[in-house]
């Protein structure tokens, strides 16, 4: 008796609303770009861009400091070679020896370079600020990639629950239309009629259930969930008015947008390119600070080269290098960096109209979905009435089977398009966000 119960009230306890879905997770917009900005790829590969950018910082500083160098060298001679001395009353003197070892230790401090070390770390500086402005700028786009899917994945459920409704009313209409034919009150056209609307609503229905999947897994590949996991998101879309003003978010879009900031520090980067090609215009001073040691084996014992040379010896001396001729090729490099420099300054000026451009085509984008929310609600309303008109007459006898199934495609049309202009909004606004530069379109400046 107990199974039997058990089997009778398994079917209703399944139903309950939450019960399987209990173990399901739910995210928030929030979450979700949480768990994007700590885990996608792009964002932690900028990263990885600054770290290394940090690193050829410090690198290039050092270049400022004293370096200490070894050599170490052997030199075969075939034939020794003595030369007589009793001329000034010493035996016969060794002038060159069959082996000779020579290890050399030497600090090196750069005096002047032409300006070249200064301008190479200034290089390093911006490449670092660079760097920083690129990371910025993948987490805005991270940050709108992953909102546009989250709203995104909403709104194609929602499409889903259109289609699933329609089917619901297809097929309770259907058996009207049968009840209805089988009493002679219709004709079979109406009633296959009815029966291909309700299989094209089915063929549509589970597309939709398709591309909610694919709008999930399309999610989950940016806050990098497993792909396999079913899990919903938080619906709560924003309703509220966006009232700024184009030029209040244009200032604000050319104070704050990474892209900006890259080509600023380009142009930097160009000129300082200039002067590091002029460097060569210059000689090279260097400090060196010597200590040389010969001998006649491996260990560097013994004597030097030969009789007359000390087997140590230390030095102590200041050394310029100066290219003279080298066929103008530092002329031609000062022009290369030139000719950069004024592309960098030409792509500046490009990247602010852009800029301009993407917050006005946001904007517009916005107002008009904005928009066409309250028009798509008032439309809904008045398509569910319809629908329930034309079913109502219907059962009367009143209206049509056409009356009814097109009552109803319009009410699908209808609550598709509210649906998209609520969510549609939403992306809109997380576009005009990464437009102007900041994570969320209430970080916008307000008149």
């Amino acid at each position: 008796m107990q199974k039997q119960i058990i089997c009778l009230l398994l079917p209703i306890f399944i139903s309950l609303p939450g019960v399987l879905s209990a173990a399901e997770k739910i995210f928030t917009c929030q979450q979700c770009v949480e768990m994007a900005l700590t885990r996608n790829p792009s964002v932690l590969a900028s990263i990885e861009r600054k770290n290394k950018a940090q690193w050829k910082k410090k690198s290039a500083y050092d270049d400022f400091l004293p370096k200490l160098n070894m050599d170490y060298s052997f030199t075969y001679i075939d034939e020794a070679y003595d030369i007589d001395a009793d001329f000034i009353g010493i035996d016969d003197v060794s002038v060159t020896e069959h082996n000779n070892y020579m290890m050399s230790l030497h600090i090196d401090q750069p005096l002047f370079t032409g300006f070249r070390l200064t301008e190479t770390y200034d290089l390093a500086d911006l490449g670092l600020k660079e760097a920083v402005a690129s990371e910025q700028l993948s987490r805005l786009e991270i940050t709108y990639q992953t909102v546009r899917a989250y709203y995104n994945y909403l709104m194609i459920q929602k499409f889903q629950k259109v289609a699933d409704d329609a089917v619901t009313q297809l097929t309770s209409h259907l058996y009207d239309s049968e009840q209805f034919f089988k009493n002679d009150i219709i004709p079979l056209n109406d009633l296959l009629q009815s029966k291909v609307h309700l299989a094209n609503s089915s063929q549509d229905a589970r597309i939709a259930a398709s591309r909610t999947q694919i709008a999930r897994i399309a999610l989950a590949t940016i806050i990098k969930e497993p792909l396999s996991l079913i899990f919903n998101v938080e619906d709560n879309p924003d309703m509220k008015s966006m009232t700024s003003k184009v030029e209040t978010l244009t200032g604000q879009a050319l104070e704050t947008r990474p892209e900006l900031l890259q080509a600023n520090y380009n142009i930097e980067v160009s000129k300082k390119q200039i002067t590091l090609a002029k460097s060569t215009y210059y000689p090279t001073v260097t400090l060196s600070a010597t200590y040389n040691s010969y001998g006649g084996d491996a260990a560097v014992n013994g004597h030097g080269l030969s009789d007359l040379q000390d087997s140590e010896e230390t030095m102590i001396g200041v050394y310029a290098s100066w290219e003279l001729f080298a066929w103008g090729q530092t002329k031609h490099k000062v022009s290369e960096a030139s000719a950069a420099s004024r592309e960098a300054n030409l792509l500046f000026t490009a990247v602010m109209d852009e800029i301009k451009q993407e917050v006005q085509d946001n904007i517009i984008s916005v107002r008009t979905s904005y928009e066409n929310i309250a028009t798509a609600k008032t439309a809904v309303e008045q398509a569910r009435e319809n629908l329930r008109m034309n079913e109502l007459r219907y059962q009367n006898q009143l209206s049509t089977n056409t009356n009814v199934l097109d009552a109803r495609t319009l009410l699908t049309e209808t609550e598709t398009k509210y649906y998209q202009a609520v969510y549609n909004y939403n992306i809109s606004l997380a576009g005009l966000a990464r437009a102007v530069g900041v994570n969320s379109w209430k970080e916008l400046k307000v008149n």
